[in-house]
């Protein structure tokens, strides 16, 4: 059984426990090893490595290109291809590697947290029970970890377990305003709860009109892979676009979020 960082592989193997499952799913999951396999060897710090990443992810996606109508968009067998590779790439940044093998940090898709409240029935309720209400997003791909927290009043006690990311990306095939609109909302959400958290959205082809305001957002960055507009001939993913992803991420995750004494004595307390 394969852990939960692999997304996609993890919807083949559901697929093909079920009776009668369309057979070319066994040819599917061949391509597919072969694809993690090689992938899995290389290395995302060495530039031509990194490259050769994206050169294995445009043809095992355009092997699923040539298979497509024997499933439906709903299946999400294509859509689930780059969440996996979203975990390929960044397993590879040396400040995650130690974290990552010892569970400290958890890098997938996950059902984050957003936000907190206490939300009681009555006043006998609000006596009694701590009365915490939890807000969780499914999101596509983190870096997060778990925090187990107890919540406890002089009669009852709740323990809760948050997965708190300092990374989300949402994933799309491509991105028209609607969706955009709905991710920089959930990118609101996440914020309030967690303020440093990075957001970023990874599509394929860009749907967006030209007079979309990309600044007045809680977005971080979109990335689009194939440096496209939306449209039917696809040109292939772009392995400089891929590598500024991972820079970006990268960065990030290097980077003071915060740092009272250090802004106070650059004269800034917000934008360091």
């Amino acid at each position: 059984m394969l852990n939960s960082s692999y997304i996609h592989g993890l919807n083949i193997e559901k697929k093909k426990s079920k009776p009668g499952y369309p057979k070319i799913l066994d040819e599917i999951e061949t391509k597919y090893k072969n694809w993690r396999g090689k992938t899995e060897k290389l290395n995302s710090e060495i530039e031509e490595e990194l490259k050769r990443k994206v050169f294995l992810l445009n043809e095992y996606k355009d092997y699923l290109d040539s298979v497509s109508r024997y499933f439906k968009p709903q299946d999400k067998l294509k859509s689930s291809v780059i969440e996996e590779f979203l975990y390929l790439l960044f397993k590879d940044i040396p400040d995650l590697v130690d974290d990552l093998s010892n569970e400290l940090l958890f890098m997938g898709q996950a059902n984050a947290y957003l936000d907190l409240s206490f939300a009681p029935k009555n006043l006998a309720d609000f006596v009694t029970n701590p009365g915490v209400y939890i807000n969780r997003k499914r999101q596509d791909f983190t870096i997060s970890k778990k925090v187990r927290c107890v919540f406890r009043t002089d009669k009852k006690e709740e323990k809760v377990e948050l997965i708190v990311p300092a990374v989300a990306i949402e994933c799309k095939t491509y991105i028209p305003k609607t969706m955009f609109d709905q991710a920089n909302y959930e990118a609101q959400r996440l914020k309030e709860g967690n303020p440093f958290a990075l957001y970023a959205i990874v599509a394929e082809q860009n749907a967006l009109s030209n007079d979309v305001n990309l600044k007045n957002t809680k977005v971080d960055e979109i990335f689009i892979l194939r440096k496209q507009k939306r449209s039917k001939r696809k040109k292939p993913i772009d392995s400089g676009v891929v590598s500024d992803l991972y820079g970006f991420v990268k960065d990030y995750l290097r980077a003071d979020w915060f740092d009272n004494e250090k802004a106070t004595e650059l004269g800034r307390l917000i934008g360091i």
